[in-house]
């Protein structure tokens, strides 16, 4: 008899525990927030689609690694992202190689100021969006406006854009992050 009850009692209390935690979190009791200091996007979107080229080929992830982004709108505003995102490499240390960094850009007029960004940080894959099909996704899945902004997004090695870091957010908080995403 002993037996037979603490034989109902191990298969009952795995499905007590999952009743009354479903019970509990329906009621309106939940973790608030995350522990991420980014921000996600509205949505993801796939890039690995999108007509995005560096000097001779289209963008790919082929290689399994996450990437570090910046898109470029105003050279001036990108160069504070651009030694944050370098830094942040940096301090990757061990995981540095499953990480690359990239700068997209769609206008013809920033193309002199991109060759000073490419002299500047020789490690970074410039890429260029023609039909400004990046540049609307990012803008339209998000709060922010691209214009003003240039935050460091992140996409991960299937090629989906998952989320973004303000620049003025405390890099320490970004590397956390990142370690926990890589």
């Amino acid at each position: 008899m002993k037996n037979k009850i603490a034989l109902i009692f191990i298969l009952l209390t795995p499905i007590l525990i999952v009743a009354l935690s479903s019970i509990y979190f329906s009621m309106g009791y939940s973790p608030e927030g995350t522990k991420n200091e980014g921000i996600f996007f509205n949505e993801y979107f796939d890039v690995s689609d999108m007509e995005i080229y560096t000097e001779d080929k289209k963008i790919s992830f082929q290689d399994g690694k996450w990437i570090l982004g910046v898109y470029i709108t105003d050279a001036d505003k990108a160069k504070n992202s651009l030694y944050l995102m370098r830094q942040l490499n940096v301090a990757l240390n061990r995981d540095i190689f499953r990480v690359k960094r990239a700068a997209f850009y769609n206008n013809k007029e920033l193309e002199a100021a991109i060759k000073n960004t490419k002299s500047e940080y020789p490690r970074i894959g410039i890429y260029k969006d023609p039909s400004n099909i990046f540049f609307n996704s990012l803008q339209n899945n998000s709060d922010l406006d691209l214009t003003l902004d240039n935050p460091i997004f992140v996409i991960d090695p299937y090629g989906r854009v998952v989320m973004y870091f303000n620049v003025d957010l405390d890099p320490k908080k970004i590397l956390k992050d990142l370690k926990v995403l890589i």
